[in-house]
C-alpha cells in the first residue's frame, strides 16, 4: 500500500516531469537539415528538468546521503528525459519510426528505471522548500481518493497490464498515426508512457521486501510479462511485410530510409535494447533479493533461530533464480539473432525478385 511519503514523492515527480512531457513535440523539420540543428530548445522542459535536478541536489544536504551510484542513477534518468525531449531525437521522432521507438524507450523504460534505482524519494522531499511541502505537497498526499487510486494502480498485475497495454495500444496504426499528426494526442501519448513507466518500475524496484513490497516471484512474473510484451510487439513489427504507419510519409520521412525498413528497424529497437533494459532491472532485483536474504540469515544467526541448512538453501535458491534469468536472456538473444538473420535473408531474396519483375515489365513494354 502506498505510504504518505510515497504519495508525496510521486506528486513531486509528476509535478516536475509531466509538464516537460506535455510540451514535447517536435517542430517542422526540412529535408537535408543537419542533425545538430534539430535541438528542441523548449524553456518549459529545460526548466522542469533543471528544477528536478536542483531540488534533488538540495535534498542531498540533509539526512543520510545516498551512495554515489544512486546519485549518478538519478541524474542519468534526467539525462534520459533530456535526450528524449530536448535533443534532436525529439524532432526526428516524427519523421523516422525507428528514432521514435528510441524516444519512447527513453521515456517509458530507461528514464523511470534509473529514477527508481536511485530511490530519490527522501532527497526530493527534503529538497522542497518547507512552505511548499506543508501547503501543497502535504495536502495532496493526505487526499484519501489519491491513496486509494495509487493503491489500485500499484498492484503488480494492474501496473504490468498498464505498462504493456499502453505500448500496444499506441502501436495500433490508427492511434499511432493520429498521435503523430495531432499535437494534443501526442502530448497524451508522452504522458501515458511516463506515468505507466513510473508506476511499473516503482513496483518492480520497490526497495521494501515482502510483505511490505511484492515478493520475488511476483516481481519475476512482472519482468517476464513486460519482456514478452516487448518481444511480441517487436517481433510483430520486425516480421511484417507491409507498411503500417503512413503519418511519417505525410510529414516527410527523413534519411532516405525505405518505410518498411524503417519500421522493421524500429521493431528491433523495441525488441533488443528494450529487453536489455528489462534484463538490467531483473538483475538488480535479484541482487537486492540476494542481499536481503543474506541480511535475514545474519539476523537469524544472531538470534539463534537459523538451522544449519539455511545458508545452503538460500544459495541454492539464488542460483536457481540466477540461472533462470540467464536462460531467459539467452533465449531473447537467440530469438533476436534469428530475426536479424531472417530479415537479411528476406532482403537478399527480395532483390532478385524485384530485378526479375522489372526485367519482365521492360520486356512487355518493348
Amino acid at each position: 500500500m502506498p505510504t504518505p511519503r510515497f504519495v508525496r514523492s510521486l506528486a513531486v515527480l509528476g509535478g516536475l516531469l509531466l509538464p516537460s512531457a506535455a510540451y514535447a513535440h517536435g517542430d517542422e523539420v526540412h529535408p537535408g537539415q543537419g542533425f545538430w540543428s534539430l535541438w528542441h530548445w523548449s524553456p518549459e522542459m529545460i526548466a522542469a528538468l533543471l528544477l528536478a535536478g536542483l531540488v534533488y541536489a538540495r535534498g542531498l544536504g540533509g539526512g543520510r546521503r545516498p551512495s554515489a551510484w544512486r546519485i549518478a542513477s538519478f541524474y542519468a534518468a534526467l539525462i534520459a528525459f533530456f535526450v528524449a525531449l530536448i535533443s534532436p531525437v525529439e524532432r526526428l521522432a516524427d519523421h523516422i519510426f525507428a528514432v521514435h521507438q528510441v524516444e519512447h524507450m527513453l521515456l517509458r523504460t530507461i528514464g523511470p528505471l534509473f529514477l527508481f534505482l536511485a530511490i530519490p524519494q527522501g532527497a526530493l522531499m527534503r529538497g522542497l522548500p518547507k512552505g511548499l511541502r506543508s501547503s501543497l505537497v502535504g495536502p495532496v498526499a493526505r487526499t484519501g481518493w489519491l491513496h486509494k487510486l495509487l493503491q489500485f494502480l500499484r498492484r503488480p498485475l494492474v501496473a504490468t497490464l498498464l505498462f504493456v497495454g499502453t505500448s500496444w495500444v499506441w502501436m495500433v496504426p490508427e492511434w499511432h498515426d493520429l498521435a503523430i499528426l495531432n499535437e494534443a494526442v501526442h502530448y497524451s501519448w508522452h504522458i501515458s508512457l511516463i506515468v505507466t513507466g513510473l508506476l511499473f518500475f516503482s513496483v518492480l524496484l520497490d526497495p521494501h521486501p515482502a510483505p511490505a513490497g511484492p515478493g520475488i516471484g511476483t516481481r519475476m512474473a512482472m519482468f517476464v510479462a513486460a519482456a514478452f510484451g516487448n518481444i511480441s510487439l517487436g517481433a510483430t513489427l520486425s516480421f511484417k511485410t507491409q507498411v503500417l504507419y503512413t503519418a511519417y510519409d505525410h510529414l516527410g520521412r527523413m534519411w532516405d530510409v525505405a518505410p518498411i525498413t524503417d519500421e522493421r528497424i524500429g521493431g528491433l529497437v523495441m525488441w533488443i535494447p528494450g529487453c536489455m533494459m528489462f534484463g538490467l532491472a531483473a538483475g538488480i532485483m535479484l541482487f537486492r533479493f540476494g542481499e536481503e536474504e543474506k541480511r535475514t540469515v545474519e539476523r537469524r544467526q544472531r538470534e539463534g533461530r537459523m538451522t544449519a541448512r539455511d545458508p545452503a538453501a538460500t544459495k541454492a535458491n539464488n542460483r536457481r533464480l540466477g540461472w533462470s534469468l540467464a536462460g531467459f536472456a539467452a533465449m531473447v538473444l537467440m530469438l533476436a539473432v534469428a530475426v536479424v538473420s531472417f530479415l537479411i535473408q528476406m532482403e537478399h531474396s527480395a532483390a532478385p525478385d524485384a530485378v526479375a519483375h522489372v526485367g519482365a515489365a521492360e520486356h512487355q513494354a518493348g
